[in-house]
């Protein structure tokens, strides 16, 4: 199959350099930006333009790499052109919008398709070293889906199909265990420094503790991986650390109190917490009292 690259940001720029070792001819790379699209077409060796139809309509496969507010606009404009061939794939990477927005390709005969890589690209190179064993959802056409399917195991990817009315729910789990993370790690920091730690020892430190609760969430779950004062019981550690907040830190009171009470739920699933240590950790969380 040929495959044609519109967008040259991170994403486009990934796909491109792992297409081709997976053997894929790429037709070229377009981009707004002349700069962007000359970059990544010299990491693969191949053709670049500013126009968006110079490579459209030599390919099967399209991707629409440019970023989600524009995708819509992008793929209306080369329809208007007639720049898809029937029978071509027509796949954007957003992660929060689904196949439907590219509806207007099949005025070209062409089939529309969403392939998500749940990955995080913070740059090319990180995306081309980490997707590979990820996974990538993928929802469409039903025509699309037997080569979308393709191409995730020609990635070395592994496969997740989803209901296209999902794709939003799909999106913010993502967001949760990625971009939330992120923050919530950012919360942890900001109380090592009020605790008189550093920034630059802080990460340092706390980042063996991160890397062994993952460890453990993917060996045996998140509610088996949960260890701490809650799913012991302990609300007069969870008293403490409140006041500790509110004398240094009291913006993150509400912060805390929101993660301590889902963090309840998740002790008395595991069993750990009895009643009265429940009901304890509920008052001072500021929860509802059962």
């Amino acid at each position: 199959m040929r495959i044609a690259i519109i967008g040259a940001g991170n994403v486009g720029t990934a796909l491109a350099v792992l297409f081709k070792g997976a053997g894929y001819q790429l037709t070229g790379i377009a981009s707004f930006s002349a700069a962007s699209a000359a970059s990544a077409a010299q990491r693969v060796n191949v053709a670049h333009s500013t126009d968006l139809l110079a490579f459209t309509r030599q390919a099967e496969v399209i991707f629409l790499t440019t970023p989600d507010r524009v995708v819509v606009e992008v793929c209306e404009q080369i329809v208007s052109q007639n720049g898809f061939s029937a029978g071509a794939i027509v796949a954007h990477t957003s992660g929060a919008h689904s196949s439907t927005i590219l509806e207007s390709a099949s005025l070209n005969g062409a089939y529309p398709l969403s392939f998500h890589p749940l990955q995080t690209f913070a740059n090319p190179d990180a995306g081309i070293q980490n997707l590979p064993g990820s996974y990538i959802a993928v929802e469409g056409h039903e025509k699309a889906l037997p080569v979308a399917r393709q191409l995730v195991e020609e990635l070395g990817c592994k496969l997740l199909e989803i209901p296209t009315a999902a794709k939003p729910l799909y999106h913010a789990a993502a967001c949760i265990a990625c971009n939330y993370f992120a923050t919530l790690i950012e919360e942890a920091l900001q109380v090592m420094e009020a605790a008189g730690v550093c920034r630059d020892d802080g990460l340092p430190a706390l980042y063996p503790l991160i890397e062994g609760t993952l460890k453990n969430i993917k060996r045996v779950g998140p509610t088996g991986a949960l260890t701490g004062p809650i799913a012991r019981g302990d609300a007069s550690t969870v008293k403490i650390h409140l006041s500790a907040l509110e004398k240094k830190l009291p913006e993150l009171m509400p912060f805390y109190k929101f993660l301590g009470l889902a963090t309840v739920e998740l002790a008395t699933a595991k069993g750990t917490l009895g009643d009265t240590e429940r009901q304890k950790l509920l008052q001072y969380l500021g929860g509802e009292m059962q």
